[in-house]
């Protein structure tokens, strides 16, 4: 494994944060019936987005054993097409559930044989880094450089994966206080909708469904509780009701332990 690598060869750029921009109101005017009072509520839940930089060639070793760094390397452009569809996987890897920062990721390719080994520098930001990691041995398992276009015998190439917060995003809430929202009109287009977009049948709850992400986390509340169990892909749980995308669940021996699930990972 490699050890520590300097900070400013690997550190990528900051994600930058959420933010929700407010409609302005013009000076004296008085707002409309339909004014919207609150804005959309937007929070982090559930998987992150991740998204990977191109990889940096560190350095290289020539069939002569000569060893080069940086551009005198020339690129792995190859590379780009193997190492980053697998980090994005990380995204439906429970332990990155709501984490932020940045994980520092270097690869070393060998040829001819095309052995493909990694590491996780230490100027990772990024929480959760031991679960991480975990899932990172599952993703490369069996991952090879073979078939790579190369010049040299050897290359470390770094690659930046960036962790933004999951966003959710609430309804938006009208002012109810207005009597004249409540038409004839308006309640009956409500009823409209309703009819057209029927809630999730009934039958869900007491349904049973499986583990779709490599581990699963089940907490003792949703998204801030405790976690209570580790259930690994395919594992069964019978579901209960849903709120704020998270299912109560009844998991274990004859289904008898509680807790809550987040819903990506049971593919809902």
């Amino acid at each position: 494994m490699l050890g520590a690598l300097p900070t400013s060869r690997l550190r990528a750029p900051e994600a930058p944060p959420a933010s929700v921009a407010a409609s302005a109101k013009p000076s004296g005017a008085a707002p409309s019936a339909s004014t919207v009072v609150a804005a959309s509520a937007i929070v982090p839940s559930g998987p992150p987005q991740v998204s990977v930089g191109r990889g940096a060639v560190l350095t290289c070793k020539t069939s002569d054993g000569e060893s080069k760094k940086g551009k005198e390397c020339g690129s792995l452009a190859g590379l780009d097409n193997v190492v980053p569809p697998h980090l994005k996987k990380l995204a439906q890897c429970s332990a990155a559930e709501g984490q932020t920062g940045k994980l520092s990721f270097v690869a070393t390719a060998v040829f001819p044989s095309g052995g493909l080994s990694w590491d996780v520098g230490k100027s990772s930001t990024v929480g959760n880094v031991d679960g991480i990691t975990s899932c990172l041995k599952t993703h490369f398992s069996g991952v090879t450089a073979t078939g790579i276009a190369h010049e040299h015998n050897r290359y470390t190439v770094a690659y930046n994966v960036t962790f933004a917060p999951g966003l959710e995003v609430a309804a938006p809430k009208i002012d109810k206080s207005d009597k004249s929202d409540k038409s004839e009109a308006a309640e009956k287009n409500a009823k409209d909708d309703k009819a057209e977009k029927p809630e999730a049948p009934a039958a869900a709850a007491g349904g049973e469904a499986s583990v779709g992400w490599e581990v699963a986390l089940v907490r003792d509340v949703p998204k801030t509780g405790g976690v209570v169990a580790r259930l690994p892909r395919g594992t069964k749980v019978r579901l209960g009701a849903i709120k704020d995308g998270w299912y109560a669940i009844k998991f274990g021996e004859n289904f008898s332990q509680d807790g809550f699930v987040y819903r990506g990972a049971i593919g809902r």
